[in-house]
């Protein structure tokens, strides 16, 4: 008799995501506790630094048990617990550094970084390292000037991918959002003016990857990157109440369902598969949600047609 044996998380992930939780429970956030990490979404294969949230053995029972009268925590409750939680963490690990007047200095630097990503050709592991030096950039020397640069090398690098390197794809898809991941929240962050135009330049270069890999074909994979970070950026649009943000992550959808398209034929099966399972999975979030966000539930009907 075979035994169904349930699939581990690579130990270098985890170790990662207990890293940036500094090994606490994102919900109850009780120092010295034992943990465990949380898929989120109930998929084991899905190994996606968003997906994985730090729980204790005590919350770990409250989202997967039944709780008989009282409600579980639902996935979207644990990402935002997940989400202002690793951001504490990143805010208390913060150094004081005096202020940079090398800002000239940086920007050459972003535009080595992205040119050498784009020599990386097949190489994966040396492209994600320094994706995740651009990262780096953005945490610890970002201002709005730097975080533009990098999401501009990053929406470039969104296009090339589909021209010279697919591969590369679901690597941006995932730093794009990454660049985000800060606004967990309009209680804990706040999104002013410049925010704003912020997480639309990054949904923008989101949009150019998903359209540019259909209408080239470039694989499962890129697809499904580019719709795990528009699920997220759906979310903080509804979180912050931003119809602006919503309406730019349903155009990158229809965007990307055109371009699987080609006079008229169905080329790439896969992405309209894939896109419009993730479209239900939005209509499905706007039920929780106020009567304001009506007209997006009609728009997701007709791209869903």
């Amino acid at each position: 008799m075979t035994r169904n044996l349930r699939r581990r998380t690579p130990a270098s992930i985890e170790e990662e995501i207990l890293f940036r939780s500094d090994h606490t429970c994102c919900i109850c956030r009780t120092k010295g506790k034992d943990v465990h990490v949380h898929h989120i979404d109930g998929n084991p294969r899905n190994d996606r630094a968003d997906n994985l949230a730090v729980v204790c053995l005590d919350c770990h029972s409250k989202v997967t048990g039944t709780r008989g009268l009282g409600k579980a925590y639902k996935p979207g409750e644990v990402r935002r617990y997940k989400r202002t939680w690793d951001k504490q963490v990143v805010d208390s690990r913060k150094i004081h550094r005096p202020r940079i007047y090398y800002k000239r200095e940086l920007v050459s630097q972003i535009d080595f970084t992205i040119c050498e990503i784009l020599a990386c050709g097949s190489d994966n592991t040396k492209a994600e390292q320094l994706l995740d030096t651009l990262y780096e950039l953005h945490l610890w020397r970002g201002g709005r000037q730097i975080d533009e640069k990098i999401v501009d090398g990053l929406s470039h690098l969104a296009m090339m991918s589909a021209l010279s390197s697919p591969s590369l794809a679901s690597l941006v898809a995932d730093k794009l959002w990454e660049m985000c991941w800060e606004f967990v929240g309009p209680d804990e962050v706040p999104m002013d003016s410049q925010d704003l135009k912020y997480v639309l330049d990054c949904v923008d270069a989101l949009d150019t990857l998903g359209d540019f890999n259909c209408d080239f074909r470039h694989g499962r994979k890129a697809v499904e990157s580019f719709v795990q970070s528009a699920e997220n950026f759906f979310e903080v649009g509804l979180w912050y109440k931003k119809k602006s943000i919503v309406n730019a992550v349903l155009r990158s959808y229809k965007n990307s369902l055109e371009s699987s398209f080609h006079d008229g034929r169905l080329d790439f099966p896969f992405a309209r598969k894939i896109l419009r399972r993730s479209l239900r999975k939005l209509n499905h979030l706007l039920k929780d949600y106020p009567m304001i966000w009506n007209q997006h539930k009609r728009r997701i009907s007709r791209l869903l047609k």
